[in-house]
């Protein structure tokens, strides 16, 4: 419509994509996102998504049919899935779902949202979906032969993600993620991870806030990282947060730059986590700092 052209339209309910090979991206990502907590959807779901990309389910009713399939008592439980199956495929779809609306806002509560919508179909007692965490958390990191980053104490998490949000709102990026743009971004998701807000599921909480905040700056993503590198991309986010001065080991924002680079713009590096390992800390486990050097997963 222009100014020689009055005529208005009415609003219309949005519809899932049309677009075959975007229902597959979408799909494609989610599954491949469970990789990075060592999960695998079942053949059960990859057959409900297969439909959804073909056009003869829609999300609902994978969604209705993943969950009914999942339910105690049900088909899943009677074939022998086991939990990993089950939670991979209910987040799976959340992440299909929440992709494919493409909603988002630039404020601290949209990782809450997120992780609420991703892990509403699992127990409450242990995901505790959209809640922040109430106690200081560790976990080992195979690159760091078992130490840990250094997350944020739950008192800060709010304050945390209250500021990283007021700073990026006041960030302007171009038409081209490179560069400059390029690190900022990878510099934002690393820090939003480091904060680490909830008890289970941060790595894939973030990484389903990237994509739907590079979909709402206007960019289109590839689906290639986040499907075959997973694991790569939480090793990454690893090293762009770990300090540990003894062992002269500095955070390194790199890998995760060429990460989003490669989601990005088509560069297609060779991603192995094996160079994120700090050495150091193999070569003298008495320098881990967040855990204690009995802990160490090589001696």
């Amino acid at each position: 419509m222009t100014a020689d052209d009055p005529r208005d339209y009415d609003y219309v309910p949005a519809r899932e994509p049309d677009d075959r090979a975007c229902r597959a991206r979408y799909w494609r990502v989610a599954m491949g996102l469970q990789a990075v907590d060592g999960l695998t959807p079942s053949p059960y779901l990859r057959r409900l998504a297969d439909g959804n990309i073909a056009g003869d389910l829609s999300l609902e009713e994978t969604g209705a049919l993943v969950r009914s399939y999942h339910r105690p008592g049900g088909d899943a439980e009677a074939a022998g899935v086991g939990d990993a199956h089950r939670e991979a495929d209910l987040v799976s779809q959340r992440i299909a779902e929440l992709l494919s609306r493409g909603a988002f806002a630039l404020v601290p509560s949209m990782p809450s949202i997120i992780h609420a919508a991703l892990f509403q179909d699992l127990d409450a007692d242990v995901y505790h979906p959209g809640e922040h965490k109430k106690v200081t958390l560790v976990k080992q990191e195979a690159i760091l032969n078992g130490d840990s980053v250094l997350y944020a104490d739950p008192a800060l998490v709010e304050p945390s993600l209250a500021y990283l949000f007021e700073e990026e709102a006041a960030r302007s990026y171009g038409c081209e993620m490179r560069g400059g743009d390029l690190e900022a971004f990878a510099r934002l998701i690393a820090r939003l991870w480091q904060v680490h807000p909830f008890v289970e599921g941060n790595t894939r909480t973030v990484a389903v806030f990237s994509e739907l905040y590079l979909a709402y700056l206007g960019f289109s993503v590839g689906n290639d990282p986040f499907e075959r590198h997973a694991r790569f991309f939480r090793d990454a986010l690893v090293r762009a947060n770990y300090r540990n001065a003894a062992a002269r080991v500095l955070p390194d924002l790199a890998p995760l730059t060429a990460f989003y680079d490669s989601l990005l713009n088509g560069a297609a590096p060779d991603f192995s986590s094996e160079e994120l390992r700090c050495q150091a800390l193999f070569d003298d486990p008495s320098l881990l700092r967040n855990v204690s050097p009995s802990q160490a997963l090589e001696r």
